[in-house]
């Protein structure tokens, strides 16, 4: 359901979020918690650290949205923040972790915003969630939470930080806190609304300063959008937040080069930030091509000047790859990995420098999900090793995330029978090709390829 990696990629951690045995020591009136599973690779080889991590609850879960729906590390590894929006009936909540040698442990009690405008509390907290570097501020945020909750920590102790972050501006039920994200400082966080002013959608952008958040200008609407677009379904930021991107998969529901039955044509709206003042730079990203649903996934490099964004094509999944120089974007490859079988709207990951592209999909081969990796060169890729966590045996919609240009984590949530799995791919120094170290499971060798 969702994976995350530390900096140097040594620690990875797994989501499984959906009901599976994995919940035997829970009644089946109460239901599912979830739960996460961390991994730690030695001289190559991939070992589980500690049993799965389950956030202490005695509510009720429930079905995917369980804990492990969203999962985040800080840099080092050593703290794991995993999002539960369907705890306690879908009030929601996150559960952080930390590590002390090889120990995991829950660090103090769940965290559950407070700050909503009536009760109960805003649901489905807990739907994204993202970490800063250093691990000691933490935003969540939820499916119908109107706004997003940050947390910071102190000797140990977390505490929400204000009130919940609420954009102004938005017309109607904006869904504020669908998508998340922050900064490398934790400074600049984005708050995703896709259905704000009909289904337009918008982003908002805080600031903290001294332990105060504000909004920083109005929302982010992007301009030429045709129809509702659901800017805010996807959102991103570069490491120094001065560049965000913003996805809008419903933009354009009549848009005739999009073949018949894959839904409107997408777009993304690029924005920077000069002298506290965001603007949209150029016109929205937009396919060249015959592609679906663009922007229902999106990501950034490190510097801002690589974007990434997730489409539906013919029969399968599609990442345009967009580059900007002096202030110009302009779409530089179409990337297609070949021999998927069945159509999904993909997720997208990227190397801080730009050169290692992601594509996951989750309706792969009749929902058991795949992804494909990219390289600038092309490249042929082959998949390392399954992380299966024990304790914890379907079909699934894979997460994907890349610590550097070297190794990358593809989830998927029900594998299993609903335990899920994630399979962590490698590349050695100097070579464009993942490649599977002995192992005792055989390797699936996706062929794949750049297109113009």
């Amino acid at each position: 359901m969702s994976v995350a990696l530390s900096a140097d990629g040594n620690t990875a951690i797994v989501g499984g979020s959906g009901p599976n045995n994995a919940d035997r020591d829970r009644s089946p009136v109460v239901g599912p918690a979830g739960a996460a599973w961390v991994f730690t690779r030695s001289g190559g080889t991939w070992t589980q650290q500690g049993g799965k991590l389950v956030g202490t609850t005695s509510e009720h879960g429930g079905g995917l949205w369980s804990q492990g729906a969203s999962v985040a590390l800080s840099s080092d590894g050593n703290t794991a923040i995993i999002g539960g929006p369907s705890d306690n009936r879908t009030t929601g909540a996150a559960w952080v972790f930390t590590r002390s040698g090889s120990i995991w442990t829950q660090q103090g009690n769940k965290l559950v915003g407070s700050g909503a405008s009536q009760p109960p509390l805003s649901p489905g907290q807990g739907m994204a969630v993202a970490l800063s570097a250093d691990g000691n501020t933490a935003i969540v945020g939820g499916w119908e939470a109107e706004g997003a909750w940050v947390f910071t920590r102190s000797g140990g102790t977390w505490t929400q930080q204000g009130k919940k972050l609420v954009g102004t501006g938005a017309v109607g039920k904006a869904r504020q806190g669908m998508s998340v994200a922050l900064s490398a400082d934790g400074n600049t966080a984005i708050v995703g609304g896709w259905s704000d002013n009909g289904k337009t959608g918008a982003a908002w952008v805080f600031t903290r300063s001294g332990g105060v958040w504000t909004q920083q200008g109005k929302k982010l609407v992007g301009s030429d959008a045709v129809g509702s677009a659901c800017q805010g379904m996807s959102v991103a930021l570069s490491a120094d937040g001065n560049s965000a991107i913003v996805g809008g998969p419903s933009d354009n529901r009549w848009d005739r080069s999009v073949p018949f039955g894959r839904g409107a044509a997408g777009a993304a709206w690029v924005f920077t930030r000069g002298g506290g003042v965001w603007t949209q730079q150029g016109d929205k990203l937009v396919s060249t091509g015959a592609v679906g649903h663009l922007g229902t996934s999106v990501a950034l490099s490190a510097d801002g000047n690589i974007a990434i964004v997730g489409g539906v094509a013919e029969d399968t999944g599609i990442a345009l790859v967009f580059s900007r120089r002096g202030g110009h974007w302009t779409q530089a490859k179409k990337l297609v990995g070949a021999g998927a079988v069945g159509k999904s709207a993909p997720s997208v990951a990227l190397s801080a420098d730009g050169s290692i592209v992601m594509v996951g999909e989750s309706n792969d081969n009749g929902g058991v999900g795949a992804a494909w990796m990219f390289t600038r060169s092309g490249g042929y890729w082959t998949q390392d090793k399954n992380l299966v966590g024990t304790g914890a045996v379907g079909k699934s919609a894979p997460s994907v995330t890349a610590a550097d240009d070297s190794i990358v984590i593809v989830g998927r949530s029900n594998d299993s029978r609903g335990i899920g799995q994630a399979s962590a791919f490698t590349r050695s120094d100097g070579d464009s090709d993942y490649r599977e170290p002995p192992g005792p499971l055989p390797p699936s060798n996706p062929a794949v390829h750049l297109e113009e």
